[in-house]
């Protein structure tokens, strides 16, 4: 068994232009939630250069698998494929091909991100202990392709332990990885708070309960841990 470690930079380097035309290949043609089909099967292209199983769930998510050789857990690292409906006007050339649908949330990137890690694990499975999978999600944009994606299995065979994601941000320099402990992006979490007031004399309103102003010291209130 090889125990050299892995020179991962020089490993990267070495498949920067090929991921550099996937991007671009994905920003210029974008596809909205639940119809990323080429986006699919770009993916499915790449997985299977890569000799990685995968495998087609739903209409239009891709799963991968990485087996190591070595016994441990499994974790999976997730991107997201969908568009949003925006009008690209950046006059890069890799710019949107489809009019009124751009990757204006960085989706583009985290998919080729996805492929890159997939590429470099794809070559050390000799020491890698335990299993990787990919989940190529759909419909992240207000669909729920995520619920959906877990409905129909994709955490098991084999048992998902964790999953990571990350976002790209323009506000950290290329090279430069943003970490927080606890609590980072926003989830979309509906819920329904109901407030109930008190009617009360305008000479006396202490003797009242305002549930307008109660609702919106509620909404302005700091919520961070």
């Amino acid at each position: 068994m090889n125990t050299k470690r892995p020179d991962f930079i020089s490993m990267a380097e070495a498949i920067a232009p090929w991921l550099t035309e996937l991007r671009g290949c994905f920003h210029r043609h974008p596809e909205l939630g639940d119809q990323e089909y080429a986006t699919a099967e770009v993916i499915e292209t790449a997985l299977s250069q890569l000799d990685i199983h995968h495998e087609r769930l739903l209409d239009t998510a891709v799963t991968g698998l990485i087996s190591g050789s070595r016994p441990g857990r499994t974790a999976a690292f997730r991107a997201d494929m969908d568009a949003l409906p925006i009008q690209e006007q950046t006059g890069a050339a890799f710019a949107s091909t489809v009019p009124g649908c751009m990757h204006a949330c960085g989706h583009d990137f985290h998919m080729t991100a996805a492929l890159g890690a997939a590429a470099l694990l794809s070559q050390c499975r000799e020491q890698l202990p335990g299993s990787v999978k990919l989940f190529f999600q759909p419909a992240e944009e207000g669909a729920g392709g995520a619920r959906r994606m877990i409905a129909a299995g994709c955490l098991e065979r084999p048992h998902v332990d964790a999953v990571f994601g990350c976002h790209v941000s323009p506000d950290l320099s290329a090279g430069t990885i943003g970490i927080r402990y606890g609590k980072f992006y926003a989830a979309s979490n509906p819920f329904t708070i109901r407030f109930l007031g008190r009617s009360a004399h305008g000479a006396e309103p202490e003797k009242g309960a305002d549930a307008i102003a109660a609702a919106a010291a509620t909404v302005y209130a700091p919520c961070w841990s």
